[in-house]
């Protein structure tokens, strides 16, 4: 057999098998990122009923919360702003922050929160819990949205 066939049949061969492998692990986060939004819209069901929640991100990444320092788990959640409350439930590990709106001293968006840097508009939140002041920020779609829906709410 040729040397020059053999080789282009192999490249081919070699081709098709990270092509499969490439759709399969698709397959595999596409599965897994349903599975996280499930699971996240039945966070939220648990806790509000529909009629409460204003809006709702099912996979917001959370940069951490500035009173537990740069050093702690970050993760990814569901974030559910209510008429009375912003609430955070990260999946691993396994928390919840709920921030009422009162409590609420400023909401922006930043590039950075906690020394990690971000090439897009990250939420942060500012509020003030017990008298101590505390931050956190997410990276979620349309963040600009929320800023917006989330100073409206607290007037």
């Amino acid at each position: 057999m040729d040397t020059a066939l053999m080789v282009g049949s192999s490249l081919l061969g070699l081709l098709l098998f990270l092509l499969v492998l490439l759709l399969v692990l698709l397959l595999v986060v596409r599965r897994a990122v349903r599975r996280l939004r499930a699971r996240g819209r039945a966070e939220i069901a648990r806790r509000y009923p529909a009629s409460e929640v204003l809006l709702e991100e099912t996979l917001a990444q959370s940069f951490g919360q500035q009173s537990k320092g740069a050093t702690q788990l970050r993760g990814s959640g569901a974030l559910a702003l209510t008429g009375t409350e912003l609430c955070f439930v990260m999946y691993v590990p396994a928390s919840e922050l709920r921030i009422p709106l009162a409590s609420i001293d400023a909401v922006s968006l930043v590039r950075s929160h906690l020394g990690k840097s971000q090439g897009t508009k990250l939420l942060h939140v500012r509020f003030t819990r017990e008298g101590v002041e505390d931050a956190i920020a997410w990276r979620l779609p349309e963040p600009d949205a929320w800023q917006a829906r989330i100073d409206a709410r607290r007037g």
